[in-house]
C-alpha cells in the first residue's frame, strides 16, 4: 500500500462527522483533511496529524506487535504529549483506531496503563 492509497482509504473509511470511540472512554470526532493532514477533536481539544507520519509508522511496525509505549519512543514528535517539541498521546489510539477500520490490525488490547499500555498487532502486508 503506497502513501496515496492509504489516505484515499482513510478519507472515505473517516469522512468529517465520523466519529470514533476511544478504547479509554470518550470519543474522537473527525473535522476534516488538508493534503496533509487528518484533523479531529478529543474532548475539548483539536488535534492535527500528518497522513505521512501515520503512514510512516505503519510501514514501520507492519508484521508486529506495536503498542502506544513504543509509538511515543518511536516518534515522541507524533505520539508524545510530554515531548518537545510535543506529540499528542492521542494519536497513539487514533492510529490504532484507523489500521484496525482499515482491515489493516487486530483489535486493540491493553488498558492504557503503565505496564499494560494500548497495543495492536499489525498484520503484515494486509491489502485494505
Amino acid at each position: 500500500m503506497t502513501l496515496h492509497e492509504f489516505v484515499a482509504a482513510v478519507k472515505v473509511a473517516f469522512p468529517a462527522g465520523t466519529v470514533v470511540d476511544n478504547p479509554g472512554g470518550g470519543i474522537s470526532t473527525i473535522t476534516g483533511f488538508s493534503d496533509a493532514n487528518i484533523s479531529y477533536v478529543r474532548g475539548h481539544s483539536t488535534i492535527a496529524v500528518a497522513f505521512s507520519e501515520l503512514y510512516d509508522t505503519y510501514r514501520k511496525f507492519r508484521g508486529q506487535h506495536v503498542s502506544s509505549s513504543e509509538l511515543r519512543s518511536f516518534r515522541p514528535s507524533v505520539f508524545d504529549s510530554a515531548a518537545r517539541p510535543a506529540g499528542h498521546s492521542c494519536n497513539c489510539t487514533f492510529l490504532f483506531r484507523i489500521l484496525e477500520k482499515l482491515n489493516l490490525s487486530s483489535a486493540i488490547t491493553g488498558s492504557g496503563i503503565r505496564g499494560n499500555p494500548y497495543a495492536i498487532d499489525i498484520f503484515p502486508g494486509r491489502a485494505v
